[in-house]
């Protein structure tokens, strides 16, 4: 399957102590933001004290998310620009990403991956681009939300 046969894409960009996540249907050109006034803010739990823990509950969520989504063939995950030093926080990004990863995979999802010049924006202008191009949510619209719907569109271009 490819990006532009699925009916839906689920957008995803973690963070430490959230998840960010937009589910579009894309038919042709039209794309429509479906939780555009529901849930798409995941917020860690306090029980995740553990690293180990958090990516448990960041994989389950995910599961959970495609489950009630049977129609999302894509998952697509806005993934950190390069930079020259690892962080502690910045390293559990990464293992977020892969739990996410991990969660499409065992559901026979496609995963795509994008930084912001595949997703043909910037950080300062993703809000913009993002509602311009899909739309935007009507609670928690920050650049987070932003990266997860605007990497769906980047995911439905290929």
């Amino acid at each position: 399957m490819t990006a532009t046969s699925c009916n839906r894409i689920l957008g995803i960009r973690t963070a430490p102590q959230q998840v960010r996540y937009a589910l579009v249907d894309v038919d042709g050109a039209a794309f429509t933001l479906v939780n555009r006034s529901a849930e798409t803010l995941l917020r860690r739990p306090a029980a995740c004290e553990d690293t180990p823990s958090h990516l448990l509950w960041v994989h389950a969520e995910v599961a959970r998310i495609m489950r009630q989504n049977p129609t999302v063939g894509v998952v697509a995950i806005k993934v950190p620009e390069f930079v020259g030093t690892q962080t502690s926080s910045s390293r559990l990004g990464n293992y977020l990403d892969a739990a996410v990863q991990l969660a499409a995979v065992q559901a026979d999802k496609v995963v795509v991956a994008r930084l912001y010049g595949q997703m043909a924006t910037r950080r300062a202008d993703v809000k913009r681009d993002a509602e311009q191009r899909v739309g935007r949510t009507e609670t928690n619209w920050d650049e987070q939300m932003a990266d997860a719907v605007a990497v769906t569109w980047a995911a439905a271009k290929l």
